[in-house]
């Protein structure tokens, strides 16, 4: 590796640094902010492996930061499970195994903010009970966390 190269690549490592300074990032959201940068793809995946392999780096860690942020905006195991593998980059088997080891009881998170945005009162018909699930299952809850908070109003 000649002189310029590696001042080059001691640059890269300082601007990965500055980013993993501000909060985690995930290893495609890392390397996805170096490129945007103009440093060439190649060096990138080299540098963002070395950070990884010397623990300044860590998908486990981004996503557990990650996925608490979203359990305390009380957001369900599905939207942030999408959130963290299709937008951050996270392995599947990364997020699924942070997300067990949290034991969050999503049946409570779930009855927590039904009661937050609708209260106590259960829907009074049709058309606002359809009104409440569908804001829980665009916040990421499953259909059996839905159903366990929110009754369907009798005929």
């Amino acid at each position: 590796m000649d002189e310029s190269s590696e001042y080059d690549e001691k640059s890269l490592r300082d601007s990965a640094f500055r980013l993993l300074a501000m909060r985690e990032q995930s290893r495609t959201e890392l390397k996805r902010k170096l490129i945007q940068k103009q440093w060439p793809a190649d060096m990138v995946k080299r540098v963002v492996d070395e950070l990884d392999n010397e623990g300044w780096q860590s998908d486990e860690r981004f996503a557990a930061s990650f996925i608490r942020e979203k359990v305390g905006q009380k957001q369900g195991r599905l939207k942030i499970l999408a959130q963290v593998t299709q937008q951050k980059g996270v392995s599947a088997q990364i997020a699924e195994s942070v997300l067990d080891s949290m034991e969050v009881d999503w049946f409570e998170l779930c009855a927590e903010l039904k009661q937050k945005k609708f209260g106590d009162d259960q829907p009074a018909d049709e058309k606002e009970w359809s009104r409440q699930v569908r804001f829980l299952q665009q916040r990421g809850f499953a259909p059996e966390q839905i159903f366990a908070c929110v009754n369907r109003p009798r005929r």
